[in-house]
């Protein structure tokens, strides 16, 4: 706001010299003076309105993909954390290991709360930093399906399995695009170590080990 307003006062500035310059008489050596001052801070104030412009806009750019790259690092973490998998998944795996969710993966009340900061935090990105995330193509569209999840604990009835990969996979997809990565999804027979069972979500979540079963052996009596 403070580079416009001191634009507009430049700009202020240039029309009065020239209006001046007009007034003096542009035949006079005065008005001639005055004239080409006035023109050549038009020109300047011109410039640097378009430079910042065009720098403002790289900013923006710059910001919008950051902002993408981290939901897609979150969205990457959650899905590994619900379905197991790659501990490290390109997108084209998240995609296929979301496209294979079942109304029956169950889903623990830890692993929700990561879909719901998400969720939350897409919401957040939307209303208080717009101008960074229309800057990037795509941004938008993957984050305002992710918002959805912010309402994964409304009611009374808790979001199907299936609904909360939809999501998943819709933000991802459009987050690729954004980023310019691939939206083909991988096999979801072809993903190792995918496990959507509490323990195990469990165990990826909180870390640990899990719990192990020792074979008894048995004395002879």
């Amino acid at each position: 706001m403070l580079r416009w307003l001191v634009t507009l006062a430049s700009l202020s500035v240039a029309a009065g010299i020239l209006g001046l310059s007009t007034y003096m008489g542009a035949d006079t050596n005065a008005g001639t003076v005055l004239g080409n001052l006035g023109t050549e801070l038009v020109g300047i104030v011109i410039t640097g309105a378009v430079v910042e412009r065009f720098f403002e806009r790289r900013r923006h750019q710059t910001r919008g993909r950051q902002l993408a790259w981290d939901a897609l690092h979150e969205i990457e973490h959650a899905v590994w954390a619900w379905l197991g998998g790659p501990r490290e998944m390109d997108t084209d795996e998240v995609l296929g290991i979301l496209n294979a969710v079942g109304p029956d993966d169950p889903l623990p009340d830890f692993t929700e709360g990561l879909f719901l900061n998400i969720g939350t935090r897409s919401r957040r990105l939307l209303n208080n930093d717009p101008d960074a995330v229309v800057a990037v193509r795509g941004c938008m569209d993957g984050l305002e399906h992710l918002a959805r999840l912010s309402a994964i604990r409304n009611g009374n009835v808790p979001m199907p399995s299936r609904k909360v990969g939809d999501i998943l996979e819709e933000g991802t997809s459009g987050l690729a695009k954004a980023l310019g990565k691939t939206t083909e999804r991988h096999l979801a027979s072809l993903i190792r170590y995918r496990d959507p069972s509490v323990e195990n979500q469990e165990r990826r979540h909180f870390g640990g080990s899990g719990s192990l079963t020792w074979p008894v052996s048995q004395q002879a009596g």
